[in-house]
């Protein structure tokens, strides 16, 4: 699918010189984990707009003015560049979909590659260390609490309960772990 090479291409030219590009390139890869497994369990999903929906669904952090929510800035950057590429427009509001809605926040994912976008979000949140470094951010005078981010992703993981449930003692060890990890004076 040469389309999905070309977004890839673009994500890495977009975000490079970014103060947490390799942060970003780190989360691309556990995520690209994740949705793959989802697609081998749920082939019903279309494979390509899952795979550009993971490729754009964090983009506008690279141009993140700090105040604006990521997902708006991400779903912007991805509608100019395949409106660019000629990416059939029915197609491309499904990927927009999948972009805008992994937060779950303002928009919920209604479509099963949304869910897996959403879903695999979170998981590859449980599978690195992001709230390990939340809690230094935390420690810095940061106002992002790492329980409430582990509490969200872990209540997107409801899509796929089936999933969920076998993710449960990572969900257990990481309350542990924030907890043992805000007590230190590090």
């Amino acid at each position: 699918m040469e389309i999905i090479e070309k977004a890839k291409n673009f994500f890495h030219s977009e975000i490079e010189g970014w103060r947490l590009a390799d942060t970003l390139k780190n989360h691309l890869k556990e995520l690209n984990n994740w949705v793959e497994l989802m697609l081998k369990r749920y082939p019903q999903a279309d494979e390509e707009i899952t795979l550009l929906g993971m490729w754009f669904h964090d983009i506008g952090f690279s141009v993140n003015d700090g105040g604006s929510d990521h997902a708006v800035m991400s779903e912007s950057i991805a509608r100019k560049w395949l409106e660019k590429e000629g990416y059939d427009m029915d197609k491309a509001e499904k990927v927009l979909h999948c972009v805008r809605a992994h937060r779950c926040k303002d928009i919920a994912p209604e479509t099963i590659e949304a869910r897996i976008i959403a879903f695999a979000d979170s998981a590859s949140h449980l599978t690195q260390g992001i709230y390990l470094d939340i809690v230094k951010e935390e420690k810095k005078g940061g106002t992002y609490d790492a329980f409430e981010k582990l509490e969200r992703d872990w209540r997107d993981l409801s899509f796929f309960p089936e999933i969920k449930d076998e993710m449960g003692e990572l969900y257990e060890s990481w309350k542990k772990l924030i907890k043992a990890y805000k007590k230190m004076d590090i």
